[in-house]
Order: structure tokens, then sequence, then C-alpha cells
């Protein structure tokens, strides 16, 4: 299939679920090009002025940005999870007391670092490499981790809110701050150049700057009114950090992972190469800290929407989960890969200048970057699916290979081979030996667990064969006009007739889809936006559950509150009435996607 075909088929208004997967990626790409986008213009503006000895030194500190956010990763990838869980639970207060937890410890532990690094700065920057052929490059060195250093607390504060933005219907504000961060830190650095003519300290305390004001900026956010986060000290519970760690570990072993990776091969390069090499590695790591990105915030996506559907247990939303995220990696990852392979020379050329042979390395590490790009972005969805599941233990395990171990195993055996150029060869070889590795896994697995349910996707899911209820025991549709509702109705009536279900209890489940999503369609559909609606019947043991999700204006629980209780509104009144009757009715609204649940 045409990368073109794929593109059009899984464009924005096709269905509910690549609604919510694109319109979501852009927010979830910039939340991870925030922790990387100070140092990638530092990386540019050193290289084109303070010469390879400077851009060497920044390389030897840049694979630190990844555990510089450490904190902020787990905590976000955790805290997010249960916060989420607990407003569609109805539980506010609770929810608001992770969201002031996850964001103490996301600022207060970088804080203790920040201080420990600076005391240690020439200690750690000797164990980033700036020794042996490459000791020249101590000062230089220590002076920039000093610089960056000084904007942790501020770096994890922005990687936790930024995630939380888009569940309080901000996400323009990540936009906009990322943006300010980006000018101000680039007018910064040319005034470090130009004016004060500084060196790689200010260059690292001008980014740190930024970062503080990109936190500005999110903090704005708590100046609105009538916002769902609000900081509550009042419900915080220490012992929830336990479980919030826990969910997000595999995030934090991959940024450890690549963190290890990136300073081994540096002190590889610091024994058999030149500070030109160097140069040429940190062009690589500069590369991936701008595409990374891309395929990051489709491993987020993922990551949070498989939580959902495992939630729900439907295996077909799950299969769609993934050919989406498999599709968009496809037409995009390979297009920029291309781009990117074409481009290398002039990449490169933005961070080194007046050096032949650093140029011409650095522009074959690009364009290995390139060629395993397309691969990487596979193997990076399947492990945060992994995450989205609940495998943590082997998500953590496929991370840390990905991101350290067989990047560092493949570098070392191809060293007396191709020397300095296996630092980069190792990434697109790594990518083909992790794509074998999740092959065998997956085998093992669905032999283990006797998976039997035949199909790729199927085996790809990990998912037991009884997951999801039987085809008979289900009825899933999507609707967007009131004759699809009527009809559906009516194909429910035969539903329930199939299964012994009470006259009354028959009657009360077509009322709620009648009513529902009636109000939807003829609210929601208001604006000039392509809308649906998914529906789900299930009878599940003695209950029968209905999900409704549709991708109309998003309802805020206080909201939802106002609709349902509103007496001078017939349709408000006739809902709360047949609610009332209902065993439970949850909402939530997470990647701009309104969900309810009615149990009946």
């Amino acid at each position: 299939m045409r990368v073109i075909d794929i593109i059009d088929k899984y464009r924005p208004g096709k269905n509910i679920i690549v609604d919510a997967f694109l319109d979501s990626l852009l927010v979830f790409v910039l939340t991870s090009l925030t922790s990387s986008i100070g140092s990638l213009i530092d990386g540019v503006i050193i290289g084109q002025f303070l010469g390879v000895d400077s851009i060497s030194a920044f390389g030897l500190v840049n694979p630190l940005t990844f555990v510089f956010v450490l904190f902020g990763s787990i905590i976000s990838s955790g805290s997010r999870n249960r916060f989420t869980k607990l407003i569609g639970e109805g539980k506010l207060d609770e929810a608001r007391g992770i969201f002031t937890l996850s964001w103490l410890f996301s600022v207060g532990m970088p804080l203790i670092c920040m201080v420990l690094i600076i005391i240690f700065s020439r200690q750690i920057s000797v164990l980033l490499g700036a020794s042996g052929n490459a000791a020249n490059l101590l000062d230089k060195t220590q002076a920039y981790l000093i610089g960056i250093a000084i904007g942790l607390p501020a770096m994890n504060g922005i990687r936790v809110l930024s995630a939380y933005m888009i569940i309080d219907n901000d996400k323009n504000r990540t936009i906009i701050a990322t943006l300010i961060m980006t000018v101000a830190n680039a007018l910064m650095d040319l005034f470090v150049v130009f004016v004060i003519h500084g060196d790689t300290f200010e260059m690292g305390l001008t980014t740190s700057i930024g970062y503080y004001i990109s936190l500005f900026v999110l903090l704005l956010h708590f100046t609105k009114k009538d916002i769902l986060l609000k900081f509550d000290f009042r419900y915080i519970k220490l012992e929830k950090i336990t479980e919030i760690i826990k969910v997000g570990l595999p995030t934090g072993v991959c940024r450890i992972g690549n963190t290890l990776r990136s300073t081994l091969m540096n002190n590889m390069l610091a024994v058999v190469a030149t500070s030109g090499a160097i140069a040429a590695y940190t062009v690589h790591r500069s590369a991936d800290s701008l595409f990374n990105p891309i395929t990051i915030g489709m491993g987020d996506t993922v990551a949070m929407m498989a939580a959902i559907f495992l939630g729900e247990e439907d295996r077909e939303k799950m299969k769609m989960l993934l050919k989406t995220s498999v599709a968009a990696t496809y037409a995009y990852t390979l297009l920029i890969a291309i781009v990117v392979f074409f481009a290398a020379p002039i990449f490169a050329s933005l961070y080194i200048k007046n050096a032949p042979d650093a140029l011409e390395y650095a522009t074959r590490a690009v364009q290995c970057y390139a060629i395993g790009m397309p691969l990487y972005g596979l193997n990076v969805i399947y492990q945060t699916y992994l995450q989205g599941i609940g495998k943590s233990t082997l998500s953590s395990i496929a991370g840390f290979l990905l991101e350290g171990v067989l990047l560092v195993l493949s570098a070392f055996v191809m060293l007396p081979i191709f020397k300095q150029e296996a630092i980069w060869i190792a990434f697109p070889v790594t990518q083909v030996l992790m794509l074998i590795i999740f092959g065998i896994m997956i085998a093992l697995y669905c032999h283990k667990n006797k998976i039997k349910r035949k199909g790729f996707w199927n085996k790809l899911l990990l998912l037991p064969d009884h997951f999801d209820v039987p085809d008979e025991d289900k009825i899933d549709k999507t609707v967007d006009n009131m004759d699809e509702i009527m009809k559906l109705s009516e194909e429910v009536r035969g539903f329930c007739e199939a299964h012994g279900c009470d006259s009354k209890v028959s009657h009360l489940i077509r009322s709620c889809i009648e009513e529902l999503a009636g109000y939807i369609i003829r609210h929601g559909f208001a604006d000039s936006n392509d809308h649906s609606i998914d529906l789900r019947i299930l009878k599940k043991g003695d209950d029968y559950i209905i999900r409704m999700r549709d991708n109309c204006a998003l309802l805020t629980p206080q909201k939802q509150l106002e609709l349902f209780s509103n007496e001078d509104d017939a349709t408000c009144t006739r809902l709360k009435e047949i609610f009332g009757m209902c065993k439970d009715v949850q909402y939530t609204s997470i990647l701009k996607l309104n969900n309810i649940i009615i149990k009946i």
C-alpha cells in the first residue's frame, strides 16, 4: 500500500479512535520535545560559533538530558493514569491530591539532584567521557553541566504540567509555552555569543532560564476559573507515590538506558577516536533529540489509549489502536527518515563548522539514524503498548534493551571492524535485533499462556483468549444520526430477547441509548466538525453495560453534573430519571473523547 493511501485512510475524521490518536499526538510530541528543545538550540549555536571542542563538551553532557527529566517522566506517566481513573469515579478531591503529590515530587526531587550535580560536577564530567583523548574537554563539560543543571526543577515541572494540560482542556498552552521557550532560548544564546562572548556555562544557563519561562506560562493555567486541576494539599497521600512510580517505571527505565548508552558510547569514542568523532556522535544524538519525540509522542498516546481499552476489555479497539499507530509510523516516520537521510549534510553543518573530517563523520551518523528511524518507531510503539496494558516488567526489559543494552553491545562487537563508525551503525542494527527479540518474546508468551486465537494482531495483543466477551454477548456500532440510533434500538430489542432479558430492563437499555445518543447528536453535533458516536452494549454476568464514546466538545465533571441536573431542560430531566434507575453511571473525558459507561 502506498504511503499516501495510508495517510488518507488514517487522516482525521475517519473514526473516533484515529481522531483521538492524531489529535493527541501533537501535544504528546511537544511534551516530549520540550525536555530537549533547549539542548537542540544550544547545539546549533555552539556548533556554529564556539568550535568543535565546545560542541564536543556539549555532546558529553547532552545524554543527561534524558535523565534530567527522569522524575518528571515517571511521575507524569504514572500519575496521569491514576488521576483520570479517579475523575471517572467522581473522586475529584482525591484526584487533585494525586496531582498535587505528583507536582511536589517531580519538582522537589530534581531540586535535590540539582544541588548534588553542581557539587560533584567535575567528577560527573569525567564519568561522562571528559577523560583520555577527551581530557581537554573537562572544563567546558563541567561548565555546561552546571549551567543546564540549574534548570532541573523547571524541566520536570514542565513535563508533569504539559501532560495534564490536555486533560484539563488547555492543550494550546503547551504549544504556546514551547514556542515562547524556544524563541527566548534562541535569543538569549545569541546574546551570549555576540554580546557577552560567553561559553558553555552561559549557554547552559540561558537554557535553564528558558525552561523557567516556559514553566511560568504553564502555571498561568491556574489563574483561570472553573478548571479541573487545582493544588489541594489536604488530600495528599504519600503512600500513593509508590503506586505512581510503579506504573511509570518503564518510562524511567528507558531514559536511564538511553543515558547509560550514550555515556558508554562517548567513553568508547574517547578511547579510540578524537573529539571530532565525539562531535559527530553529538550530531547523531541531536537528530535523535529532534525526531525522537515523534515516536515517543505516538508511544505515549498508545500507552494511554491501551489502558482505556484494557479497562473496557475491548479487543477490537485494541487492534485498531495498534493498526493506527503502525500506520502512522509507516506514513510519517518513513517520510521524515527519507528527508533526513538526504538532508544529512545540511543538518550536520548546523552543528559542525570548519572541521571537514568531523562533518563527514556527522553526515554518516545522521544517515544511520535515518535508516533506523522507522523501525525504531515500531519498537517504541510496542514497548509503550506493553506498558499501557499493565505488563510493566516486559515493557521495562524491552525498553532497557532497546535504549541501552543492545546498542552498546552492537557497537562494542562492531568496534574492531568499523572503528568509530560502529557507534552510529549500531542504531539501525539494534532496531532489527529488537524486532527479532519482540517476535521471540511474543511467541514464547503466547505458548506459555496458551493464547490460541488465530491472526497476527491477536498474537500481538498478548491478551488471553477470554479477553472481551463473546461476539453473541455484545453489539458494537458507530452512529451519527437519529435514524441509525433507532435502528440500533431495534437491534438491542432483539439482543435482549435473545438473552432472556426482562422487558423493563430491555426498555431501560433502549431508553438510555435513544435519549443520551439523541441528546449528543442534537447538541454535540451542532458545530461544523465531523462527529460520530461509538456504542457498545455488553451482556456481562448478570449486568448489561452500555459504553458510549463521542468526539464532541468535552464535558468536565462539573459540566456533566450541570447537564444532568438542569431541571429547566426536559431532555436533561429525562436523562436524570433514566440514570436514576441504572446501577451505575460513570463519565470520563480523556484524549478529547467523552466516555460514558452505564451499568444496568
